[in-house]
This record gives structure tokens, C-alpha cells and sequence, in this order.
């Protein structure tokens, strides 16, 4: 369909024009309308389809060793709770925006604060944001992680922050953690030659079972006051 550029000029200021003037929307007021036609070079590039631009959250925990747990980190309201909340946010983003995710790092959040048990320490629940493309980089939790790992000291020190290396997790994902082994299951031939073994197993028992006791019955015992005889054991008989 081929729409000469007149038509386009036309249509734009018939719907942009109020009683005074044209105006596009109630805050911008046209003084002039220009229309160019598309290049055929640009109008076949832009047919290529664009990469898919999407966001992928990220849920970063530790514990801040020398940041004592105050029972108003509990109230989002009140003041505690915030200038904690902003200074870490603070020190978060810094850390993302120095690293090499700082093109696609859109920003941290802290979502709350938890007592460890230990009062000089407070644990802390943030989740953080990345622009991922779907083209030849994308984002995986042991990625973000190992970031804040090899720029915290190995999760020792986030800016003014001490921290308990141990307790950084991305996404449930930590280097401490020690991956369960992979226990392949056994093909369904095995599992048949298996249980063949154990049946013949019980067949063979019990024909020496029944073979054992058919063998006793064939011998006499006889029992006087001097004890058990054995019939079959005497000797004089044979004579």
C-alpha cells in the first residue's frame, strides 16, 4: 500500500488542529508540520526484528556484621528503617554500576531486615534488577553472584559494611553450598534382571529347603532309656 506524503501531512494536521491552532495533546503546540519520506535503504534495516529487552529480578541476601538489629527495622515507616534502607541501596547500586553489568544494572531495592540472633548483626533481604537481551548475553544468579563476590572482597566488605561471606545468596544460589550429586536412575532392564535374580534366588532356597527336609524323613530315630538310636547308623545290620 503506497501513501503519498500530502496524505500524511494532511491526516496529521486535520487531527491535531483545534479551534485556535494545532496542538498535539494538551501540552505541546505545533508551529509547523514537515513530512519525509522513508528512505528504502533505512525502511529494509528496520524490518530486521530488534532484540527483546526484558528485566530480570534478581533476590540478593547477606548479613551486615556490624550493623546492629534495632526492633524499628521492622516498621517501614519509621526512620531507622529508612536511612538504613537508602544507605544500602546506596552502597548496591554503587557496586552494580562499577562492575561490567553496569549497562544492563537498572537498580537495587532493600525489601526488609531480619534479626540472625546475634545483636550486632542484621540480615538483609534486597532484590536487585537487570535489563537482559535475548541475543548473545544473557543473566544467570551465579553470574550477579560471583559480581558481588569478586567486588566486595570475596562478600566481606560492601563500602562501610562488613559481611559475613558465608551468608551471600543470589537467587538461593552460593558457592559455599555444596551441589547434591546426581544419582542417575537405573534402566528399566536392570531394574528386571534385578528382580528375576531375587525370584530366582527364592526358588533356589526353597527347592533346598524342601530337598533338605525329604533327605531327613528317609533316617529312623528311635528312642530308648538309653538315648536316641539311629537305625540307619548300625552298623550289625549290614552283617
Amino acid at each position: 500500500m503506497n501513501i503519498s506524503k500530502d496524505t500524511v501531512k494532511e491526516t496529521f494536521q486535520r487531527e491535531t488542529k483545534n479551534a485556535t491552532s494545532q496542538w498535539l495533546g494538551r501540552r505541546f503546540q505545533l508551529k509547523g508540520v514537515t513530512v519525509r519520506a522513508i528512505d528504502p535503504v533505512i525502511e529494509a534495516i528496520t524490518e530486521t526484528p530488534l532484540l527483546e529487552l526484558k528485566v530480570k529480578d534478581f533476590t540478593v541476601n547477606f548479613t551486615i556484621t556490624n550493623l546492629p538489629y534495632r526492633v524499628e527495622m521492622r516498621d517501614p515507616n519509621s526512620k531507622v528503617y529508612h536511612d538504613a534502607k537508602a544507605s544500602i541501596e546506596g552502597e548496591l547500586n554503587q557496586l552494580y554500576q562499577r562492575s561490567d553489568l553496569a549497562a544492563n544494572f537498572v537498580g537495587c531495592s532493600v525489601e526488609n531486615f531480619r534479626p540472625t540472633g546475634w545483636k550486632n548483626e542484621t540480615a538483609v533481604n534486597s532484590i536487585c534488577t537487570f535489563m537482559k537481551a535475548y541475543g548473545p548475553r544473557t543473566f544467570e544468579r551465579d553470574f550477579v553472584y560471583n559480581v558481588f563476590k569478586n567486588l566486595t572482597g570475596k562478600g566481606s566488605m560492601l563500602g562501610k559494611y562488613m559481611l559475613d561471606d558465608r551468608t551471600l545468596l543470589v537467587n538461593g544460589y552460593s558457592s559455599e553450598v555444596s551441589p547434591v550429586p546426581y544419582r542417575k536412575d537405573l534402566p528399566f532392564w536392570a531394574i528386571i534382571l534385578i528382580c528375576l535374580s531375587v525370584l530366582l534366588g527364592f526358588v533356589l532356597l526353597f527347592l533346598m529347603c524342601f530337598l533338605a527336609r525329604r533327605r531327613a524323613g528317609k533316617y529312623q530315630v528311635q528312642q530308648n532309656i538309653f538315648g536316641n538310636y539311629f537305625p540307619h547308623l548300625d552298623m550289625r545290620r549290614t552283617r
